[in-house]
């Protein structure tokens, strides 16, 4: 395996922090571990100008809103939760340019809910083209319908939507955004327009806008996630970098994120060695050889839950030993890239061992518990 450690090395784990002097008290009375709140400002809201004719906008819900200029026009990348939230992207991207919206990508299922609100724009691309993976479609109607009920209950228990707005107990933000759902949208009005040029297979190229994009299948924290590439503007828009350790299991409660596979999507990114790298969360990265330094960070820290985990599992250790033993090395907390400041080690080391070997791990004892 690429990464070996020894066992005492493994003993303790980094998801809680014992020591009360790491809790912080914040002017408005809620108190947090020094790290979450350091973790505000790396998502806090704020328009990126990512390079000449590229934007992002970071804070303004649970994902970014990116927009491309192409020789005819913007591409917007990501459209929210809720039309109110893409009328607000629109709204800020109007304060640095004018031109208009001649079509649309989506990375994956999860941030394609504010598409309508650009059918409000005067200009815009008529039929408006969606373009996105074939799957989206399908994924939608499983977290709307199938599963419905536990997908929703299932937000409320991560996001923490059920607790206080303020005082100690309050939530400060979750990770990969500010919120959840940014209150300033309500209602929250849906309004998503489907995809009208579905991407099949694993990768190709296609033109919009004048513009030639590459794009890869790379899939992450849902199977039809797409990495998108603008050659011209050495530019990689993504699904698979994130301002915080990669959730290989979602306490919402989602299928198998298979290691091997979401590496895939890492190494593509390696590949295409942009200079800019504009992510579906997060802040921008930017410079070839810190794009590909921290990107191979990223990559390596979820190798490296695989590896460990792979090579417990061949030790016969339990998924409580996993759990308790494997944990990332300190050096990926200097990063908050690889900074377990969303998901924890200790829960993806156990969905791991779920995906590879099911929930029996060898332990007599849980085969027919009392």
């Amino acid at each position: 395996m690429a990464n070996t450690v020894a066992d005492e090395d493994l003993m303790t784990t980094r998801s809680f922090d014992a020591d009360p002097t790491h809790v912080v008290a914040l002017p408005d009375g809620r108190r947090v571990h020094r790290d979450h709140a350091a973790h505000e400002a790396v998502i806090a809201p704020r328009l990126e100008t990512v390079r000449d004719g590229v934007w992002s906008l970071v804070g303004n819900g649970l994902s970014n809103q990116t927009f491309v200029r192409v020789p005819e026009g913007i591409v917007a990348i990501d459209t929210g939760e809720s039309v109110e939230e893409m009328r607000e992207a629109l709204r800020r991207l109007r304060e640095v340019d004018a031109s208009p919206i001649v079509g649309v990508l989506y990375t994956h299922f999860h941030y394609v809910e504010g598409t309508a609100a650009i059918l409000e724009e005067p200009g815009r691309a008529d039929p408006l083209p969606v373009i996105g993976h074939e799957g989206i479609a399908g994924n939608r109607e499983r977290a709307t319908a199938e599963i419905g009920p536990a997908y929703a209950r299932g937000l409320v228990e991560q996001f923490a939507i059920a607790l206080p707005p303020d005082g100690p107990d309050a939530s400060l933000h979750v990770g990969l955004g500010r919120f959840s759902r940014n209150p300033a949208h309500a209602p929250f009005t849906r309004g998503h327009l489907p995809v009208t040029h579905p991407l099949r297979g694993t990768g190709g190229t296609f033109r919009l806008g004048g513009a030639l994009v590459e794009w890869a299948h790379a899939p992450r924290d849902a199977d039809d996630s797409v990495n998108y590439r603008f050659a011209d503007l050495e530019l990689c828009v993504h699904n698979s970098v994130w301002p915080a350790l990669f959730n290989v299991y979602a306490i919402r409660v989602e299928e198998y994120r298979d290691p091997r596979v979401l590496l895939a999507g890492i190494e593509g990114i390696l590949r295409w060695d942009p200079v800019y790298l504009v992510g579906a969360h997060g802040p921008s990265i930017s410079g070839r050889a810190e794009v590909r330094r921290r990107a191979t960070r990223y990559r390596d820290s979820i190798q490296f839950l695989w590896d460990q985990t792979v090579r417990g599992i061949n030790k016969g250790w339990t998924t409580g030993e996993l759990a308790s033993r494997v944990r990332l090395p300190a050096l990926y907390d200097e990063d908050y890239l690889t900074s377990e400041r969303y998901g924890v080690a200790e829960h993806h080391v156990r969905q791991i061992h779920a995906g590879l070997r099911g929930w029996f791990d060898g332990d007599e004892a849980a085969l027919f518990p009392l």
